[in-house]
């Protein structure tokens, strides 16, 4: 399984995604692009653009690209029967829901939004002091799909992550078990 947590800056992302490593019943692979940002990526060192083999003639968009290489990382983890979660943010201005959805159309994926209000957000984001103030009430006026209906689970982000932990966990399962796959399958699977 993957689980994509997609939710603006400081809405509690990484810290639900360790406390959900905490109680997830098998090794859970975390992913995200504040824990590797541009010291794992390519580009800082090769010191000129690449060539973007999807759109010949343009060059690599660099973060865009990394992106996609933590989506099909973590495709693969879950086609070799571990788990994955994702920690990131989707924005309508960088159409990225639809190539992860590509990416992932053969993985047992499982969605989750964080919803946090304005107020939180913004104190958090003070309080964390190592992003651009505003950034993250840009990225939840413009985060990726919008519709409910698109997630398997919408959490707040303001109630204590070990408790949004929890039920994420158990939303997990019920999703896999509607999809006839048990934590003893999934086992299994990996070989």
């Amino acid at each position: 399984m993957i689980v994509f947590l997609n939710g603006p800056s400081s809405s509690g992302k990484t810290t639900l995604s360790r406390n959900l490593q905490k109680i997830w019943p098998r090794p859970l692979y975390f992913l995200s692009y504040d824990s590797v940002d541009a010291h794992i990526a390519p580009f800082r060192y090769a010191g000129h653009p690449f060539p973007d083999p999807e759109r010949p003639g343009e060059a690599l968009d660099e973060v865009r690209d990394f992106l996609t290489v933590m989506t099909l990382a973590a495709a693969a983890i879950d086609r070799s029967g571990r788990d994955a979660v994702i920690d990131n943010c989707l924005f309508d201005t960088e159409e990225l829901y639809a190539e992860t959805l590509r990416l992932t159309a053969s993985c047992d994926a499982f969605w989750v939004r964080i919803d946090i209000g304005p107020d939180e957000l913004n104190r958090r984001e003070r309080e964390r002091g190592d992003r651009a103030i505003g950034k993250a009430a840009w990225q939840r006026a413009h985060l990726t799909p919008k519709e409910d209906a698109a997630y398997d689970l919408i959490l707040d982000g303001e109630a204590p992550s070990e408790e949004n932990a929890r039920i994420l966990l158990e939303a997990a399962r019920k999703h896999s078990s509607e999809r006839g796959r048990t934590d003893e399958d999934e086992e299994n699977r990996g070989g």
